[in-house]
């Protein structure tokens, strides 16, 4: 009988939060939208204007960047195909090499 009832108990006390958060969140709302319905708007409010400079300076930043790193790539991939060229010559001048000497015994 006493579990029983120190059931009820927390199960009552859970059902007492839950319903004081979704008054507290319903009231919360409704205070936000009588502010919002309060508020009055006008133009050219400074909450408003976008900063366009700063933001086409950073794009310009960006594009630089992005071109740069485009650059390094292509540097690299010619040095790589540069090294694959030596490779082939080098092989070549072995075979050579080694059939020379094969020649000559």
């Amino acid at each position: 009988r006493v579990d029983q009832l120190k059931y009820d108990v927390q199960h009552l006390q859970t059902a007492l939060r839950n319903f004081q958060h979704r008054r507290y969140i319903r009231e919360q709302q409704e205070r936000q939208r009588e502010e919002l319905l309060a508020r009055t708007f006008t133009t050219n409010d400074s909450d408003t204007t976008i900063p366009i400079d700063e933001t086409l300076q950073f794009n310009e930043s960006l594009q630089n960047a992005h071109r740069g790193m485009d650059d390094l790539i292509g540097s690299g991939t010619n040095i790589l195909q540069g090294l694959r060229d030596q490779r082939v010559t080098l092989k070549g001048t072995h075979k050579k090499i080694l059939d020379v000497a094969n020649m000559l015994g």
